[in-house]
């Protein structure tokens, strides 16, 4: 029994010496000690011709803005970024085994990261509360967080279906020479494992690399996003349709309606309305165009041309029937109706009036034979049937297919044109 005691206690003794840490007097003494002699404005490599490696990593927590009008890209972002600072080195023996400490971030030297294209003022990244980890190699680890806010070039020109790429780029512009400080991305990508999905933005790809911008090194965080189209297809591409087709049917109201113009210019304005409302939530820019701008031009271009139509067809229908209907137009009507031409020749034949019918019979009594009684009689019966109205019948049929083939190529063409380059 006693033997057993004596094995647990000192197996106890071993377990304390091993877990016995550095005591707060161990973790204060070795602060001073390098601190004491510490200069953060001079960098921390002994040899002062040397460079210092600037390791970062970004982690992207979420998209809070990307507003294409005025063209304003925000993130929230968690950065890790590691160097060796020559100065900070200690044996942890002679400190109660302490390898690591951490210290304000006003006291020690940290690299100067500042935003290239920042929407507001220019700030370099890091706050006063923020602190410093450093190892007992001199590894020192420091741990910012931010609302990242940079402008980004917008290319709506195949809006809805566009895809943007919205660039981060920290340098150390105006506080240090080429080759003082060189920044290295930690891997090829942003973290994105806690990323939190935005509504509208689909982040597609990320980017991370290092190159040399004129005498200053600059480390590249790259956001590729993709516009998930269903919320403006529904709400704008979808109404600029409903709006074209509506455009066309003018032609299917009767003239006795009385509405017919206003209709049509109720369309042109809606279309123009939409045009405003797609030209608020696009960037004011010439390059490039909006297709869709385009598209909505074109509509309009084909709602002042039906309107035209509509105003000159009514014009044709309400002429006096006195007026006699020009014989090219009267041919113009025959080839139209040639489907049926016969059939109705034969049935109008049959309903004439009386006087008519006297005509006929001397028409027939005067003719020199079969082919003259046959060209005469088409010749009063095309006199008796085609009147204004009809010729104004045959414009509303000829300008409905159209200005309605019109309206579906353009939907077509535009729709063909952004989702190829949307792929």
């Amino acid at each position: 029994m006693m033997r057993k005691l004596g094995i647990a206690a000192f197996l106890y003794i071993i377990f304390l010496c091993c877990v016995t840490g550095a005591s707060l007097n161990d973790t204060k003494t070795l602060l001073r000690d390098l601190l004491s002699n510490y200069n953060k404005n001079v960098r921390p490599v002994h040899n002062q011709s040397e460079s210092v490696n600037v390791t970062v990593q970004l982690n992207v927590k979420s998209i809070q803005e990307f507003n294409e009008v005025s063209q304003v890209f925000s993130v929230a972002a968690a950065f890790s970024i590691r160097w060796k600072d020559e100065s900070m080195t200690w044996n942890p023996a002679n400190y109660g085994g302490a390898y690591q400490m951490m210290t304000s971030y006003d006291d020690v030297w940290v690299p100067e990261l500042i935003l290239t294209s920042p929407s507001d003022d220019v700030e370099s990244l890091g706050a006063a509360w923020n602190r410093i980890r450093y190892f007992a190699d001199g590894t020192a680890v420091w741990l910012p967080v931010a609302l990242v806010t940079s402008t980004c070039t917008v290319d709506v020109e195949i809006y809805p279906f566009d895809t943007q790429t919205c660039t981060l780029s920290y340098i150390a512009m105006g506080w240090y020479d080429s080759g003082e400080v060189f920044f290295l991305p930690a891997t090829e990508e942003v973290d994105i494992t806690s990323f939190s999905e935005h509504p509208v933005w689909d982040l597609v790809e990320t980017t991370a690399k290092s190159e040399q911008v004129g005498r200053y090194s600059q480390v590249s965080f790259s956001f590729k996003l993709k516009r998930r189209p269903a919320y403006v297809f529904v709400n704008v591409v979808l109404p600029i349709l409903l709006l074209s087709v509506l455009n066309v049917l003018v032609f299917l109201l009767v003239p006795e309606s009385g509405e017919r113009v206003s209709f049509c210019i109720t369309v042109l304005l809606s279309i123009a309305v939409f045009m405003t409302i797609v030209s608020a939530m696009l960037p004011r820019t010439s390059k490039p165009v909006p297709i869709v701008t385009y598209k909505l031009i074109v509509d309009m271009v084909i709602s002042a041309a039906v309107t035209v139509v509509v105003i000159l067809n009514l014009r044709i229908y309400s002429r006096e029937t006195e007026i006699s209907v020009p014989v090219w137009l009267v041919g113009i009507y025959r080839f139209w109706k040639c489907d049926d031409c016969q059939k109705r020749k034969t049935e109008t034949l049959g309903k004439t009036s009386k006087a008519t019918r006297i005509q006929t019979v001397k028409i027939i009594s005067e003719a020199e034979n079969e082919n003259d009684i046959n060209r005469r009689l088409s010749e009063l019966i095309d006199e008796e049937q085609i009147t204004w109205k009809k010729i104004s019948y045959m414009v509303d049929g000829v300008a409905f297919w159209l200005f309605g083939l019109a309206t579906l190529c353009s939907f077509a063409v535009y729709l063909a044109i952004v989702t190829s380059r949307g792929e």
